[in-house]
């Protein structure tokens, strides 16, 4: 989407709509002259960077313990490994963003503007897919108890994975194919997505609908189906044939992916609904301070998912909290063994050169 400011100075926010360069955050509007555009982008820029730091770390903690920890090995923890790793593609593109933002330009070149605008926007479809699967897996894993260990298997889990990635790839293909550098008219190169124009229909309007009806309200549909069956099998008998404990796990589990999933449309749902409403928006009205602050937050709101994640992982899941304290405690324990070895060196060499200083003074 896109935001230009006075005098042609504009700011990228999501390269799912428009462009990252000095002209994009609410498409054709634009400042009004009393805005401090200063402030604003420097308090965008620090809550980017803070994201950015916290999604990164807690996204590689969680590839991390599961990868590690062969109990974390589950079904769905391997969904959320994927989710994380799209996550993680999300988020490092925002060092790009907050680059962008201060020189107000795209220094970067041809092939990592097709790079950042392809990989970041396959994460906003990719999420969604997972998400779906993570539903689906519910679904199974509840009401279908007695079927679900030949579905829930490690190797269906990997083909789904992939299947979820090479179809995030291809409907990513038209970014692929449109995003470009642009120059503004002097000698500042911007990155772009320049979509075909038709009388009828604009290129951007085209790909806003396409990605909010497959990339949210599909996915969004889908999930609401899948829990609708699960919580409605939940309320009544629960998995048949199961124990007290097993009832309770299903219930654990799916009360983790249900409120990941509740967080994302939380996410989401505000940065949509502000892309739909660039369609209707007169190009080249200026927006008051408000407006803006409205479209650079749900911008934020959107990054932040990626970044809030791992944080639900830790405060609903007793196996990830467990795995998260394992792996700091041995990375601490490490840095402790490091230490005690180095300490017990020196004072090894220290009692050795006394014994050598002593040997010494007693020959002479």
């Amino acid at each position: 989407m896109e935001l230009p400011f006075e005098e042609g100075f504009t700011l990228g926010m999501s390269p799912l709509n428009g462009s990252l360069d000095n002209e994009t955050l609410l498409g054709n509007t634009t400042f009004c002259k009393t805005i401090d555009q200063t402030t604003l982008l420097l308090f965008t820029q620090v809550l980017y960077a803070i994201v950015c730091i916290v999604g990164l770390f807690g996204n590689s903690l969680v590839i991390y313990v599961v990868l590690r920890f062969s109990k974390m090995q589950t079904v769905t923890n391997m969904y959320i490994v994927n989710l994380a790793v799209a996550d993680e593609c999300f988020l490092i593109g925002i060092p790009f963003l907050i680059a962008t933002m201060s020189l107000q330009l795209w220094p970067f070149g041809k092939i990592m503007c097709k790079f950042y605008m392809t990989t970041t926007s396959i994460n906003q479809f990719t999420s969604s897919i997972f998400l779906t699967i993570m539903s689906a897996d519910r679904y199974v894993a509840v009401c279908h108890p007695i079927s679900a260990p030949k579905m829930r298997t490690p190797f269906i889990s990997k083909v789904v994975s992939a299947t979820a990635w090479t179809a995030s790839a291809l409907l990513m293909i038209p970014i692929f194919m449109y995003a470009s550098l642009m120059n503004d008219g002097q000698v500042n190169m911007s990155c772009n997505i320049l979509w075909p124009e038709s009388e009828n229909l604009s290129g951007q309007t085209a790909f806003t609908l396409y990605s909010f009806v497959l990339g949210f309200a599909l996915p969004l549909l889908l999930i609401f189906c899948f829990y609708v069956m699960v919580i409605r099998k939940l309320k009544t008998v629960g998995p048949k044939n199961k124990s007290k404990e097993k009832k309770k796990s299903h219930r654990k589990v799916t009360k983790l992916v249900l409120t990941v999933i509740t967080v994302y449309v939380c996410c989401w749902l505000p940065y949509w609904i502000t892309q739909m409403s660039l369609i209707f928006t007169e190009p080249n009205k200026c927006q008051s301070r408000f407006v803006v602050t409205v479209f650079l937050l749900t911008g934020i709101l959107c990054y932040s998912n990626s970044a809030m994640n791992p944080i639900l992982y830790a405060f609903l899941s007793d196996n990830f909290k467990k795995s998260f304290l394992k792996a700091c405690t041995c990375a601490a324990g490490k840095d402790v063994s490091r230490i005690k070895l180095q300490i017990n060196t020196i004072i090894n060499l220290l009692k050795y050169y006394i014994f050598w200083y002593s040997e010494v003074h007693v020959i002479q």
